[in-house]
């Protein structure tokens, strides 16, 4: 028998026990809830030194196209910056982002955890088959949609167009989840609920849902997070947000202050967003710590009326989200001119490569740098560690291109020799997707009983021996899911890569908007299938390992 085997089995055989306060009349008043607070504290054992240091020395670059934005603010003015900010064209920007947060998010989460719940719970014609289509849209980049729909005949474009293609490309970040919720969930809870005369919906919204809320809190943080900052897929549809309006006002004007203003807005609604997942969450904690094996739930028929729109409705979801992109792909592939005359194989096996190399790099550099926040911000809870945590959800609310000008900012008048090279490119990245790994692994840490750590410390071992050795091989899949959503996204990354990468190299993603934005629809369509198809890797390690 293993040690890791050996420590769980005393899980499951020993309780702790709890320490409580003695009947003191000296623990009374104000004088006794300063003892109380006092002496909690005493027992309450921090971080180790060295996982301080680790999350200090990750946090503190986080800080700097904060500084960079607040920097280039101040040379507005206060006067100039009122009238910046309060024009009516930003009012109409602020809208339209507001808009396409509120109705994706609400829609793509509406859509995954519905489909999740049919796919789990009830008995479905081609079950296997919708499992995996409701999963591979996130193999499509959002720009490449986008370029599929808009090279139609008729053109679907504008505020429509936005929701169609946003929404049905992040459907999938709720489906994931909820879906392994609600594979996961022990059917005793439910049966309990029932025998002591719970109906189906009281049973749901005391006993589902509290289960399910991590998972949606996690949903609709990177969904409504990415719409805030949504370059490439808005840009192609012709619908107007902060995002593309900040890459405007810096390629026709180079007006980095202004840029900078409209970046504040963005850090505002992205405060907001944080703060309400927060409340969402809540404190509790869904890991089973008891005795005994969960059983699942077992699969139900529906009637032969209601499976019969079920399967219309998958039908659908499968035509907007992957029929309509590859079709058109396809399309271009079989007829276009520009095939020939603008694209190149050389170019496309060395873009390919880039990408393929910087995303690995940029998906393991985020991995790393999410364990050790997340771990703190979960065992070591308090005011400091849970505002670190959320600092780089607060970062991700910023465009691409304004982290790459504080990057270009900062490297030119600090450390020029890292400038122009890739160097940039990795710290773009880290900042913009740590959010993802952190997501990824707060939903599998949570589920790891704390007394496994405190068993592991009892035994005379170190924190760090604890978390290699007992944590990090029970959270191996979260692992592994956060790798592979982080190095999906990044595969598909483009603002930040337009400004950071040298002049002489091009990404996929970069290449795929250079031609779209020519009109050469052709030629896009080879990166489209490069991407299409290397994206698949990932969404197999996230249905193989990351959500089961």
């Amino acid at each position: 028998m293993s040690e890791y085997t050996q420590t769980a089995h005393v899980l499951n055989t020993v309780e702790l026990p709890t320490v409580t306060h003695p009947k003191d009349p000296k623990m009374s008043g104000s004088r006794g809830a300063f003892l109380r607070f006092w002496s909690h504290q005493k027992r309450k054992q921090g971080a180790p030194l060295w996982l301080r240091l680790l999350v200090l020395l990750i946090s503190i670059p986080m800080l700097l196209p904060f500084a960079y934005v607040l920097l280039r603010s101040s040379d507005v003015g206060l006067t100039r910056a009122v009238e910046l900010v309060f024009r009516e064209r930003v009012w109409m920007l602020f809208g339209n982002t507001v808009a396409l947060l509120v109705i994706v998010t609400f829609l793509s989460i509406v859509l995954g955890t519905v489909a999740a719940f049919l796919l789990e719970r009830y008995r479905i014609f081609g079950a296997g088959f919708f499992r995996i289509t409701s999963t591979l849209p996130l193999c499509i980049p959002a720009f490449v949609a986008s370029y599929s729909w808009i090279s139609l005949s008729f053109r679907l474009e504008g505020f429509v167009g936005a929701v169609l293609v946003m929404t049905m490309n992040s459907a999938p970040l709720a489906f994931l989840p909820v879906s392994a919720v609600l594979r996961r969930m022990d059917r005793t809870l439910e049966e309990v609920s029932l025998s002591l005369g719970r109906n189906s919906r009281e049973t749901f919204w005391k006993v589902i849902f509290p289960q399910l809320r991590p998972a949606l809190g996690s949903s609709f943080l990177l969904i409504a997070l990415h719409m805030l900052i949504e370059f490439g897929a808005v840009s192609i549809l012709n619908y107007p947000t902060f995002t593309t309006a900040i890459y405007q006002e810096y390629e026709m004007s180079f007006d980095n202050a202004s840029a900078a203003l409209l970046s504040l807005v963005l850090v505002v609604l992205c405060l907001i967003v944080v703060g309400f997942e927060l409340l969402f969450r809540g404190k509790t904690h869904h890991a089973r710590e008891g005795k005994g094996v969960s059983r699942q739930v077992v699969p139900r028929q529906l009637p032969t009326w209601l499976h019969s729109l079920v399967f219309v409705f998958f039908s659908i979801m499968f035509i907007l989200s992957i029929a309509v992109p590859v079709v058109m792909v396809g399309y271009w592939i079989y007829i276009g001119t520009s095939l020939q005359t603008a694209f190149a194989w050389g170019e496309f096996f060395s873009s390919l490569g880039l990408s393929l190399s910087i995303s690995s790099i940029g998906a393991l550099l985020c991995v790393l740098a999410a364990m050790p926040l997340v771990w703190v911000a979960i065992r070591y809870r308090n005011w400091l560690t849970l505002w670190i945590d959320r600092l780089p959800f607060l970062l991700h609310a910023m465009p691409g291109i304004v982290i790459a000008l504080a990057l270009t900012y900062f490297s030119i008048r600090y450390a020029y020799p890292v400038y122009q090279t890739f160097v940039p490119v990795l710290v773009a990245y880290l900042m913009l997707y740590l959010p993802m790994a952190q997501t990824t692994l707060h939903a599998s840490m949570n589920l790891v009983p704390s007394n496994l750590e405190n068993v592991g410390r009892s035994l005379g071992r170190s924190n760090f021996f604890v978390f290699r050795t007992l944590l990090l091989p029970t959270i191996l899949p979260g692992v592994t899911a956060a790798f592979a959503l982080v190095f999906l996204n990044l595969m598909k990354e483009l603002t930040a890569t337009l400004v950071l990468t040298p002049t002489e190299v091009q990404t996929m993603a970069v290449s795929v908007w250079e031609l779209t934005a020519d009109g050469r629809y052709a030629a896009v369509a080879p990166y489209a299938v490069g991407l299409i198809l290397f994206s698949g890797i990932p969404v197999y390690l996230l249905r193989r390992y990351g959500f089961n």
